[in-house]
């Protein structure tokens, strides 16, 4: 969630990561594929696991609660 004021140039820099990091990953999913398919079966599962750990503990309930309550709630 973004604020109008910066909410395109944030987009665009969302989405300039993701496309970057998805370039990443795929170049080199062919690497750590040649180096050990178990291997990067377990990495992708880890990095996974981190993600869905991350996702639990830092994001908010947003459920019926406006923008500003929101941004009110993660300032402070």
């Amino acid at each position: 969630l973004f604020p109008i004021n910066v909410k395109g140039s944030a987009g665009s820099i969302c989405n300039f990561m993701g496309s970057f990091i998805g370039w990443v990953v795929a170049y080199y999913f062919n690497f750590l594929r040649e180096w050990s398919s178990t291997g990067t079966f377990f990495i992708v599962s880890a990095f996974c696991c981190a993600n869905f750990i991350l996702l639990a503990i830092m994001v908010l309930e947003t459920k019926g609660r406006t923008l500003e309550e929101i941004q009110a709630s993660s300032i402070g």
